[in-house]
């Protein structure tokens, strides 16, 4: 039989992430982060794309004159050569090889629960079990005097204490009880509390005594700023006596009396609170790494804050590229699950001071305290919502570049910079087909 008239069997290994953009392919192996590039390459591409039709089962045939091709041949060999797929003889096999397809997709769950269970209030129900993390602004009455800038928007880039803009003074006792109310049965793993100064709130002794409630048994955080810490031992014992942590945000600089003052109230009667040192440049960095090792801080985060002049410190810092991703290493359910919803965003919820609930600050709110039910704001935000299921794919330039299931989910700092792709990998734009 000639050479060019013998066929194979071409098998793409299930647990190898391929990605067309165009005529582009990209092979990433998730066991040892190789990746495989072939630009504008329309053989490979269409060979791809055969590969992953529903029927094809990621096996094709290849003539030997189809091998004969320079692109396939080089896509072929590399592809053997870093264990992402073999090449077999027809002739050593019985029948085509089978590989099962790995697939996730979140909203078809909700279409079938909606098919089963028709009706708003049973649906979002059901949804529930996607709840895991609620952000609740008790107030916003603070009497610091921040950077406008840092007040006004760095809790839309990361759980920061802020004053807000045009928040009442704290929400009602009573709306929080019965919010927290609905939430036993679901999937619920943590609730933090913010807000201006948090030891402010009025109902301060009733809302830790719900708070303690044993139908609440999840991971429960409160977070002050450290210059808020003066003066309140007594709330700060009642932290320690029950199951709370204490997030200690810390912004630059710091006033260095009130710090050490803080850190002896700290030392007396919470003696493991965790840090989170806001970071904005590189002389912050500074400070914060002088202050771990001056008080042998174990427990911290440095969060970078965007303030709308620092974009070069992002670009250094933050933004990433195809070097980052290889030493991330991915493994395939999260680059399966960043398809489908967004990991950072994904099940939480924030309530802010004026009683409005967001799936996600930067974008519109949800429903309100007050007149919503929990139930009714988290199916709406699995039917119609726009943060738990934002990703790379969704959104430009990222959905038309290959490596947009390897890079991190969209965070809250690409509505800070006004950019989708804080990368250094986006060259050319590219037509997904």
């Amino acid at each position: 039989m000639p050479e060019e008239s013998r066929r194979f069997w071409f098998v793409l290994d299930n647990y190898v992430h391929v990605s067309v953009a165009g005529k582009s392919v990209m092979c990433y192996n998730p066991l040892n982060g190789m990746i495989l590039e072939y630009p504008d390459c329309e053989p490979v591409s269409k060979l791809v794309k055969r590969l992953h039709r529903p029927k094809n089962l990621l096996a094709v045939s290849l003539t030997g004159k189809e091998l004969s091709n320079p692109d396939i041949s080089r896509f072929v060999r590399e592809m053997r050569s870093s264990f992402m797929g073999d090449l077999i003889p027809a002739s050593r096999t019985r029948g085509k090889p089978l590989q099962m397809m790995p697939y996730l997709n979140v909203q078809q769950d909700i279409e079938y629960i909606k098919k089963k269970s028709p009706g708003t209030v049973t649906v979002g129900e059901q949804m529930m079990k996607y709840l895991v993390e609620i952000s609740i602004y008790i107030n916003s009455a603070c009497t610091l005097d921040c950077d406008r800038r840092l007040c006004g928007s760095a809790y839309r880039q990361f759980l920061c204490c802020t004053r807000g803009s045009g928040h009442r003074k704290e929400l009602d006792i009573l709306s929080i009880e019965h919010f927290l109310q609905q939430l036993p049965g679901t999937s619920l793993a943590r609730v933090n509390i913010l807000g201006g100064d948090i030891f402010k709130f009025s109902q301060w002794d009733r809302l830790i005594t719900i708070l303690n409630e044993p139908t609440l048994s999840v991971e429960k955080n409160f977070y002050t700023h450290y210059l808020n810490l003066l003066h309140q031992e007594k709330k700060l014992a009642q932290l320690k006596a029950g199951s709370f942590s204490l997030k200690i945000v810390v912004p630059f600089p710091i006033k260095k009396q009130q710090w050490e003052q803080s850190i002896d109230i700290l030392t007396a009667y919470r003696p493991d609170p965790r840090f989170v040192f806001i970071i904005a440049g590189e002389s912050d960095i500074a400070e914060a790494e002088e202050l771990i090792s001056q008080y042998s801080l174990d427990q911290y985060s440095l969060h970078p804050f965007f303030n709308g002049e620092n974009r070069e410190f992002f670009q250094d810092t933050v933004f990433f590229d195809k070097e980052d991703l290889r030493e991330a290493k991915p493994t395939l359910t999260e680059i399966l699950a960043r398809q489908s919803i967004n990991p950072f965003h994904f099940g939480a919820l924030t309530v802010l001071s004026n009683g409005h609930i967001h799936a996600n600050v930067n974008v519109s709110r949800l429903g309100n305290l007050e007149k919503d039910s929990i139930y009714d704001v988290v199916y709406k935000e699995m039917d119609r919502g726009i943060s738990w299921r934002r990703t790379r794919k969704k959104i430009e330039p990222c959905r038309h570049c290959t490596f947009k299931g390897l890079c991190p989910p969209l965070s809250n700092y690409e509505y800070a910079l006004g950019q989708n792709n804080p990368c250094n990998i986006w060259k050319t734009r590219e037509i997904e087909i």
